[in-house]
């Protein structure tokens, strides 16, 4: 164990590109487009429209909502569409319906998974307008929505949203993260295979991040707040507790002075805002590594727990701006490709967390010490890493385990929690890249080609297939 004390996503942008291949507007997530929520159709089967029927109406009538790209040419965006789950292999097929376009970032479930957000971005006249929409997800409705302006904008620029749910709060934080174009100029550059030497515009971009707070209570939003860390890297990692918002951020290492960039590159910021507010409590610097997306969960006692390296969880204290760094011993075996780990907070307390790249889920107790209440080893399955991130989920009971199968088999498995032993499988020899538990139990394996989706029962049983254009990253 070690301890520190502290002091004190592929859319579009503006036009035009730098020269010669992708520009920004192809490279960056989250630009100023036209993202749209389309309205939501009769997504219930009695003709009530945008009625989902709850979990005690059956598995036969529950939608999961899925996130993707799609293919080129058929719609703008990330985009999020809805389907019907089957409730067995002689129930009637339902093609996915579309839900949303040229989304701002993924989609984020409350910690009750009750709500999913979505946001969009799009161009006004003296800005950008963030808009912030909640989808129920026992009916599929729209909840609430709301939207913020953020003024002085300039054209070409890019805003990433990360939206942030606070445990036991109506709040609903947006840590945005906006990039201008700084500067543009002329410059020339030889090709490395040919010696020929071409002029090329290049621009150089400034990334500084906002807060802005959704009420859920009020449906007013407050802010945008902007803070004063430009440059910072866009990337960045957020959680909240019931009072505050913690977002870790890493200043951009300037190139003007090398021993200045090298002590800039080892270290990151953590900042603790009351929620509400733009002005931080507390801030300080922080352990490797930088923040860009790793697992992070806020703890019941309010602390708040960063999965790192695929193997530490840092615990940090909002209350007195200390990181406790844990070792959590499953986890400590490396492969030499990345694995995609999760961690996820279970209702009980504890945490769950997986690495499928060396075949380990654990459950651990975060009040003690993170220590491991259970693990389990398992084949490493086909794709260990990559979209979509979940391989292995664990039953609400907490007594059995789903994974993917291994490279050889494919299919799906299933083990006892307590014995680590496997119960069930099955494999038709089709290799999946994604395992989700939907609130009705039914598990849904995503695959690579169609037919993409693929639903089973929880005794494994298969229930049916529907196919998506959709390039899935998520399931909700």
């Amino acid at each position: 164990m070690r301890s520190w004390r502290r002091e004190g996503a592929a859319s579009r942008l503006g036009s035009g590109r730098d020269g010669f291949g992708l520009n920004r507007r192809e490279i960056l997530a989250g630009g100023i487009g036209a993202g749209a929520l389309i309205a939501l159709p009769d997504l219930g089967s009695s003709g009530h429209s945008g009625m989902r029927p709850t979990v005690s109406d059956g598995a036969a009538f529950r939608h999961a909502f899925l996130y993707g790209m799609p293919d080129p040419g058929s719609s703008p965006g990330a985009s999020v569409v809805a389907v019907l789950c089957p409730a067995s292999r002689s129930a009637p097929r339902h093609g996915p319906v579309k839900v949303a376009t040229n989304l701002a970032a993924a989609p984020v479930s409350s910690p009750d998974e009750t709500t999913t957000a979505l946001t969009t971005v799009q161009r006004v006249d003296d800005g950008a307008r963030v808009t912030l929409t909640l989808i129920d997800a026992a009916s599929a409705a729209i909840a609430q929505q709301g939207s913020v302006t953020v003024t002085g904008v300039p054209d070409g620029a890019n805003i990433l949203v990360t939206p942030v749910f606070a445990l036991g709060s109506p709040i609903i934080a947006l840590v945005l993260a906006i990039t201008v174009p700084a500067s543009r100029r002329v410059i020339r550059k030889a090709d490395p295979r040919t010696g020929v030497v071409r002029s090329r515009w290049a621009t150089t971009w400034r990334s500084h991040h906002a807060l802005a707070y959704f009420d859920r209570g009020s449906g007013a939003f407050t802010g945008p707040f902007h803070l004063s860390d430009e440059p910072s890297l866009a990337l960045s990692t957020a959680a909240a507790n019931s009072s505050d918002l913690v977002l870790w951020t890493t200043r951009e290492p300037q190139p003007s002075d090398p021993a200045e960039t090298r002590a800039q590159a080892l270290l990151s910021r953590v900042s603790v805002f009351p929620l509400g507010s733009g002005r931080a409590r507390f801030s300080g610097p922080t352990p490797a590594p930088w923040p860009g997306g790793e697992p992070v969960v806020p703890l019941p006692n309010g602390d708040v727990a960063r999965l790192v390296r695929g193997r530490d969880v840092q615990v940090f204290s909002a209350r007195t701006g200390t990181v406790t760094e844990l070792a959590v011993a499953p986890l400590s075996r490396d492969r030499a490709k990345p694995s995609a780990v999760t961690m996820q907070g279970r209702p009980d307390g504890t945490v769950f967390m997986t690495k499928p790249g060396v075949g380990v889920a654990v459950i651990a107790d975060p009040a003690d010490s993170f220590r491991a209440k259970a693990h389990l080893r398992f084949p490493v399955p086909a794709s260990p890493y990559g979209a979509p991130w979940s391989k292995a989920v664990l039953a609400p009971a907490g007594d059995t385990l789903y994974v993917l199968g291994s490279a050889g088999t494919g299919g799906l498995c299933a083990y006892d929690v307590p014995s680590g032993a496997p119960t069930a499988s099955f494999s038709e020899g089709r290799q999946y890249a994604g395992l989700y538990q939907l609130p009705s139990e039914t598990l849904l394996a995503v695959a690579p080609e169609n037919p993409r989706l693929t639903f089973f029962s929880s005794a494994l049983s298969p229930l049916g297939t529907v196919d998506t254009s959709l390039h899935i990253s998520a399931v909700f």
